[in-house]
């Protein structure tokens, strides 16, 4: 019976060893295989590196022209007054007068924007003297009320017309603060100088692998954008005017063009 059991017992160590060899044995090869994939990815990270040293970048630029048929007329009413009633009351009768003549020339209420309301004090700065010495206040002397609106159209001859009558119609309280031209959003346009855009980076590719010897493979990165506004506005705005008691000639305004412009970013690999 003792023998049985010794010999029961010594096959079960035996089991345990083995199993115990076994998860070792597991072990190691995983931490084997995770070093191995560290240093995979090590390798691959080199590799990388040396693959972004190895890409030949290339600038290609396409612009196309287009003529300026949108304009945004940015005009206002201010008045000065003692009293804010009475300055409000000018704003408002003139700014009625403004929508009247926009109205009668076919302006449509959605082509007329607020741009800007304000009530604001005139001060001015005060010496005075009292038992205690003297002494500086600011004192409100009148009030500021301006109203501002933007009427946008495709018509040159509608929005001239609309600033003469305007001008006539409220006097020296109508002011013109900027006049902008903007050309229409073309999907062809911007089509079209992009692929002028990449027309541009491959003819320089092929310029480049010709003067410096080189052999250009497959594009590996591509980015593009357009640089700017396409419409640029700041060059064509008009600088504020502000209308006299004499009468104004005519109003005239010259519309110019704009550039659509798109810039590429072409990586090449080299051979």
């Amino acid at each position: 019976m003792n023998k049985i059991i010794t010999y029961t017992a010594f096959v079960f160590s035996m089991i345990l060893f083995i199993g115990c060899e076994s998860n070792n044995s597991d072990n190691n090869n995983e931490i084997t295989a995770q070093s191995n994939n560290i240093s995979n990815n090590s390798r691959d990270l080199i590799r990388t590196n040396l693959d972004r040293k190895n890409i030949f970048w290339i600038k290609g630029r396409g612009s196309v022209l287009q003529k300026q048929k949108i304009l945004e007329i940015n005009l206002a009413i201010e008045s000065r007054d003692k009293e804010i009633i009475k300055a409000t009351n000018v704003v408002n009768e003139n700014i009625e007068k403004i929508l009247k003549i926009a109205k009668s020339l076919g302006i449509e209420e959605d082509q007329i924007v607020t741009k800007e309301y304000s009530i604001s004090p005139i001060t001015r700065w005060v010496e005075k003297k009292d038992e205690y010495g003297e002494y500086g206040e600011s004192q409100i002397i009148a009030y500021r009320v301006y109203n501002s609106v933007v009427i946008t159209s495709e018509d040159k001859d509608l929005l001239t017309n609309f600033i003469d009558k305007a001008n006539v119609e409220t006097g020296n309280s109508f002011r013109v603060n900027n006049i902008n031209f903007k050309a229409k959003a073309s999907d062809e346009n911007m089509i079209l100088s992009r692929e002028k855009a990449v027309e541009d980076a491959l003819d320089k590719a092929k310029f480049y692998e010709d003067k410096l010897n080189i052999q250009l493979g497959n594009i590996i990165s591509f980015d593009e954008f357009y640089p700017g506004d396409m419409n640029n506005n700041a060059p064509n705005a008009m600088p504020m005017m502000r209308i006299a008691e004499s009468s104004m000639p005519p109003t005239e305004l010259f519309g110019g063009e704009s550039e659509i412009i798109s810039e590429v970013f072409i990586g090449f690999e080299i051979k």
